[in-house]
């Protein structure tokens, strides 16, 4: 099973939990993306299409809870759920050195090292199960983000020309970045 034990830290006088994401969480999550997608373009939603249920959320969660492979934490400041970061690994030999990464994080909460624990959190689990290359995309207009995964070792191995169409029609780039294990 894809656990971690939590981990708690005080920053800026808030108690911050990073633990995994646990089928309770469905509501909150759901929350969570909604409030996301109408904060920042960097994701790849627009604002209007989230639209998992309950259940659907419940069973994303459960299948990363039962995988060996995935990984899914949450990052939380006292009831409110205000980040998540995924590893999606791979069961094919070939392929399990493997996992993409993916974080996100409420506006309100950027800068206060919420995105640089996940993300340590996930490279060490990903450090103990084998996986010896994380990948991800990132829009090249992200520089906090950029700076981020610069920072834990991640090298842009590639340019994503016109990754995502705006909703006003424009093109953004992106990256392929990866960090070797």
């Amino acid at each position: 099973m894809a656990r971690i034990d939590p981990i708690e830290y005080i920053e800026n006088n808030k108690k911050i939990i990073i633990r995994n994401g646990e089928i309770t969480d469905a509501s909150l999550l759901i929350d969570l993306m909604k409030k996301l997608d109408k904060e920042t373009t960097f994701l790849l939603r627009e604002q209007d299409e989230f639209s998992l249920t309950i259940e659907q959320e419940e069973d994303f969660i459960g299948r990363n809870i039962d995988s060996p492979v995935n990984l899914f934490l949450v990052a939380q400041v006292s009831d409110d759920i205000v980040g998540t970061c995924g590893i999606n690994g791979n069961s094919r030999k070939r392929k399990r050195h493997e996992a993409s990464i993916g974080i996100a994080i409420a506006k309100k909460h950027w800068g206060i090292g919420i995105g640089l624990k996940l993300m340590e959190t996930a490279i060490l689990w990903s450090k103990e199960n084998q996986v010896t290359r994380i990948f991800l995309h990132v829009d090249a207009n992200n520089d906090r983000a950029i700076n981020l995964y610069k920072k834990l070792g991640f090298l842009i191995e590639g340019t994503l020309k016109n990754y995502k169409r705006m909703a006003d029609g424009s093109y953004r780039d992106g990256y392929y970045m990866a960090l070797h294990l």
